[in-house]
């Protein structure tokens, strides 16, 4: 029984993490599946551009909140928890009217700002709900917002694409209400020990810009590559890339579960005595990762002629699956590879790693012949993701055995 008790007690952790984020996973593409029903392929397409704006901005969260947040647990005094979710939501909005400027001259879609206040209420309720491991909570809110997203759209039919993505803004409101529950839970006790140290401003910008900057790399090849084609003349293709992008949500999210419950751990024993069982769990992690991921893309190969007619509908059976038998597999290793520099607290070198991938993608699109269609932003795109893992496997190993050579010293 004692035996069983403790197994429960490890494996409880990652199977409510991974529960959470199959939920998650569902809401959004439950939301995808709506849009694509109710709107035509044209607007369907914008609503993928401005969808990736959130995905921008859902980068700048997890550098600057919630991955910091992960790490330290508190925060120093409740105006830096406050001041630190402001600035995210300033930077959005910020990047959000850079696009407009580029993409609608002389227009500005205040849709877009409903949007990115809506989600920046969501994402932190979650983040909060995640710090204080309330997977119960985390798990009932995620079948919410999906219920939420497909009755919406399903009653109201929104015409345009503007206004279902102002639907889509009004239904993130009300988790406002767990965010002012829960903020009290991730501040640091008083009286503090002498030791605590709580997470200030400085410490989340000093964090989050270099793996903000990281991930923004690739979000160039794939959230932006769905923003450029998006605001094309031919926005049909940006619709195409999104349902590439949301089939691989699933595993996406799953790796990204288990990554970040492997995180606190292994960032604590990766210089530490226990760093030799440290490194053996985040090389069993990449591998697991790296099966799973091939895994599914596979099944998505074979079954995904079927399977998007069956969500999105029969505008969009004519779609080419091939890129899934080899694409998934390389982007869910650079997934698992991230969380090793994260533990290692290396945002410099992870950031160089991202550059050379999205330089790579950069070139093959500039030398692609127009009109550049999803099929070609596939391909693009996994060339620089093999690219950024390569790099990355030579410098985690560098690391690694750096740090083994130092003990043994």
């Amino acid at each position: 029984m004692k035996h069983l008790s403790g197994l429960r007690k490890r494996l409880g952790g990652p199977i409510y993490a991974v529960a959470d984020q199959c939920i998650y996973s569902a809401s959004q593409l439950l939301l995808s599946f709506a849009l694509a029903r109710v709107l035509s392929p044209s607007d369907f397409g914008v609503a993928s551009a401005f969808l990736a704006v959130s995905s921008f901005q859902y980068i700048l969260h997890m550098a600057m909140v919630h991955e910091p947040l992960l790490i330290k647990r508190y925060y120093a005094h409740r105006s830096a928890a406050w001041l630190s979710w402001a600035l995210v939501v300033l930077f959005s909005l910020l990047g959000y009217a850079a696009w407009q400027v580029a993409a609608f001259p002389g227009q500005l879609h205040w849709v877009g700002v409903a949007l990115i206040v809506g989600y920046e209420i969501f994402w932190i309720s979650r983040s909060l709900l995640l710090t204080g491991r309330r997977y119960g909570i985390l798990c009932i809110t995620g079948v919410l917002v999906s219920v939420g997203y497909v009755a919406i759209l399903k009653a109201e039919k929104p015409a345009t694409w503007m206004e279902a993505l102002l639907l889509i803004s009004i239904i993130q409101v009300p988790f406002l209400f767990l965010v002012l529950r829960n903020a009290g839970n991730v501040m640091l006790p008083l009286p503090a020990a002498k030791a605590a140290q709580g997470l200030t401003v400085g410490e989340s910008m000093a964090y989050g810009w270099k793996a903000s900057l990281s991930q923004f790399m690739s979000w160039i090849m794939t959230g932006g590559a769905i923003l450029l084609l998006g605001s094309s003349a031919d926005s049909e293709q940006g619709g195409l890339l999104k349902i590439y992008i949301t089939f691989l949500l699933p595993m996406q999210y799953v790796l990204s579960a288990l990554g970040y419950y492997l995180l606190p751990q292994l960032a604590a024993n990766w210089n530490s005595e226990g760093r030799k069982k440290a490194f053996r769990d985040f090389i069993k992690f990449v591998l697991l990762g790296f099966v799973i991921a091939e895994g599914v893309g596979v099944l998505l190969g074979l079954l995904g002629p079927r399977l998007v007619v069956l969500a999105f509908g029969p505008n969009y059976k004519g779609m080419d699956f091939s890129p899934f038998f080899y694409a998934p597999a390389i982007f869910g290793l650079t997934m698992c590879l991230r969380t090793g520099f994260r533990a290692a607290a290396r945002p410099g070198a992870l950031l160089l790693c991202s550059i050379v991938g999205a330089v790579v993608f950069a070139i093959l699109m500039f030398a692609a012949t127009p009109p550049i269609s999803y099929i070609q932003t596939i391909r693009a795109m996994t060339w620089g993701f093999a690219c950024m893992a390569a790099l990355m496997i030579g410098w985690l190993f560098y690391f690694m055995r750096a740090t083994t050579t130092g003990e043994s010293a």
